[in-house]
């Protein structure tokens, strides 16, 4: 085959799964975007801190619950297809199920001691909001498993839909109902709708999952290579731990210095500058199986052309977006509410460092995806000790602009030494647009 022929053919599969899952991922920030800004008006600076805080503390616990197995799911499924390991197909998703199922409830039961032992010192909202996150945690941890393993399998489409749009339909749904019913919208009872709907959007997941892909494994003996795959887990968790604290620390920071409000401030500069990487990710939902499975069969040249288009398309929306920013930016941030247009500055520099980000394309994807995930945990350990460094240093100085800066720093070393990485070891150039570069013939 002609490496023409096969810019032809990726570039096909590219677009057909990239046109899907930017639909999908389009309709489904919208939604989040809408949930989010009618959470903020209807709870004030206060009641959306306290909301904002509760899924940050999830988001952390969520990383050790699923232990990087929808990592792990992602790169080894497209491989195990290629060579027709059906039986191993099978063993990993069972496995890596009950190792989540296991784990969640684990981190729920000590969610709940903590809320015991804190008791006094957490009035009633702050208690039902931590009491709801901790009960839906087994729910959204199978989500996320499941969500993986559609998306190893391309089923972009339905490896989303449930989170994308039904969890956000159904939180704004369930906060109307309490609306209209004349209760109290407060941060307790916005979090039980929040629970409800991840319980919901993962009960059509399973239901999506057992028709999608039960029939490609029905009859087959599950293999098990339990050893192996969680000792690369453990690998892959260590990163995505890494990843959260580039991305989420700052949140924790501003609200145990500062006080859960301006951690819900600062919480919506980080939900609308992670817009900035939105087509980026949008498309590596489609690159990411693709570029595991060019890697199975050695082929680098067909690596090379996913990053470049894939990573072109990224980049041009994120500078879009940030061009956006920079002109309607406050205004954006009044959509939460008065009280949130401080956080500009803070949504500039985070824009800033995810345009960077963007720039330098599909080089995290590519070192998980083809083994290099030992290096990049050192280079991702590095980039959170800077992140942490920057925070309590600069966070008590500036508030929520000081936590911005460090976020914005830490995203560009580690972008930066990780192009590096794949260049030296690959050869593969991920940065999307280099004028010395020569063209691909």
């Amino acid at each position: 085959m002609s490496q023409k022929d096969l810019r032809m053919i990726l570039t096909k599969r590219l677009s057909r799964g990239g046109a899907t899952t930017f639909l999908i991922n389009a309709i489904g920030m919208g939604l989040s975007m809408v949930m989010q800004i009618v959470l903020a008006r209807l709870l004030g600076a206060i009641g959306y801190g306290i909301f904002a805080f509760v899924t940050t503390i999830m988001t952390f616990m969520l990383f050790a619950t699923k232990l990087g197995f929808d990592t792990l799911i992602v790169r080894y499924v497209p491989v195990y297809q290629v060579n027709e390991k059906w039986d191993l197909i099978k063993g990993l998703i069972r496995r890596t199920n009950q190792f989540g199922l296991v784990l969640s409830i684990l981190a729920g039961i000590v969610g709940l001691v903590f809320l015991g032992w804190n008791y006094q010192q957490i009035d009633a909202e702050q208690f039902t909001a931590y009491l709801a996150g901790f009960f839906s945690l087994p729910f959204l941890t199978l989500a996320i498993l499941r969500q993986s393993t559609l998306q190893a399998f391309k089923d972009v489409l339905f490896a989303q839909l449930p989170e994308k749009i039904v969890r956000p339909i159904m939180t704004i749904i369930l906060v109307t109902v309490i609306a209209a019913f004349g209760w109290k919208v407060s941060a307790g009872n916005v979090m039980i709708c929040y629970g409800l709907s991840i319980f919901i959007s993962y009960i059509l997941g399973a239901i999506v999952l057992m028709k999608r892909v039960g029939p490609l494994t029905t009859g087959v003996t599950p293999c098990y290579e339990t050893k192996n795959w969680f000792r690369l887990s453990i690998s892959l968790m260590v990163n995505a731990g890494m990843y959260l604290i580039l991305g989420q620390l700052n949140i924790l920071v501003i609200g145990i210095l500062h006080g859960e409000t301006e951690a819900g401030v600062f919480s919506a500069a980080v939900r609308l500058g992670a817009l900035v990487t939105f087509m980026l990710t949008a498309v590596n939902m489609t690159a990411s199986p693709l570029i595991s499975e060019s890697y199975a069969k050695s082929d680098l040249k067909a690596m090379q052309h996913i990053c470049m288009v894939t990573g072109r398309i990224g980049f041009v929306f994120a500078a879009l977006i940030f061009a956006l920013f920079l002109v309607c930016g406050r205004w954006l941030l009044g959509l939460f509410g008065p009280e949130f247009t401080v956080a500009y500055p803070a949504l500039l520099l985070i824009s800033l460092g995810q345009l960077f980000n963007a720039y330098c394309g599909q080089n995290g994807t590519v070192a998980t995806m083809t083994g290099r995930e030992r290096a990049q945990t050192k280079i991702l350990i590095v980039a959170a000790a800077i992140n942490v460094f920057l925070n309590l240093l600069l966070i008590p100085l500036f508030g929520i602009t000081g936590g911005a800066i460090a976020s914005a720093a830490s995203v560009m070393f580690w972008n930066v030494a990780t192009v590096i990485l794949i260049r030296d070891e690959l050869g593969l150039q991920t940065l999307v647009w280099v004028p010395s570069r020569s063209r691909e013939g």
